[in-house]
């Protein structure tokens, strides 16, 4: 299930990452995924929710990836 140990992210870190999506602005984003740290440039497509967990769907040059919010390390314009 996604909310297995998901760790809520502030509300401005949240805003930052839905203003992001709606400008469409090209970020870098340094994330894990199955444990394995990650940096991919690309656009933040969405923000939403599934069972009970917010992600991003991340549209990278590499492919398309869904990202729950408390995954992300960082993010910043690239």
């Amino acid at each position: 299930m996604a909310t297995d140990g998901y760790q809520p992210i502030s509300c401005d870190y949240h805003d930052m990452l839905e203003a992001a999506a709606m400008h469409r602005k090209k970020v870098e984003l340094e994330f894990e995924l199955e444990g394995v740290p990650q940096k991919e440039q690309g656009t933040i497509a969405d923000v939403f929710t599934r069972e009970g967990a917010e992600f991003v769907k991340f549209v990278a040059p590499s492919g398309a990836l869904e990202i729950r919010l408390d995954q992300i390390i960082s993010m910043k314009e690239a």
